[in-house]
């Protein structure tokens, strides 16, 4: 029990800190990142995890202003600065969740980001 807390304590405070700085500089392509294991039967830690590879191997822009039309990703991803905004805060949600031990939350808001992306990656 401690480990899956401190190890979710760990995702939270790592989810925090890199959404606000734009992801770490990955370069993997769609079919890569759609390959990443759906929630089902995963830990909230282990989901997470899973979502912030994702996440970073997008690796969207930050928008330069909340209204931005268009915030670029790697191979091929785009979304609105919105869109982006709402995922992130989505993220942070989990993030929280996670670490507060409410795993059927925080797979929810994951899975809604999962979602987004899957939609984004077929356009």
């Amino acid at each position: 029990m401690y480990n899956t807390i401190h190890s979710c304590s760990r995702l939270a405070r790592a989810a925090l800190l890199i959404l606000p700085l734009g992801c770490a500089p990955l370069a993997v392509g769609h079919d890569e990142a759609r390959a990443q294991s759906p929630t089902a039967g995963l830990s909230c830690g282990g989901a997470l995890n899973s979502l912030m590879s994702q996440w970073q191997s997008i690796g969207f822009a930050e928008p330069s202003k909340p209204a931005q039309q268009i915030v670029a990703g790697r191979n091929g991803y785009s979304t609105t600065g919105g869109q982006f905004n709402f995922m992130r805060q989505q993220i942070r949600v989990a993030a929280r969740e996670c670490e507060g031990g409410r795993d059927a939350d925080s797979l929810q808001h994951i899975n809604t980001v999962r979602g987004i992306l899957d939609h984004l990656g077929h356009i």
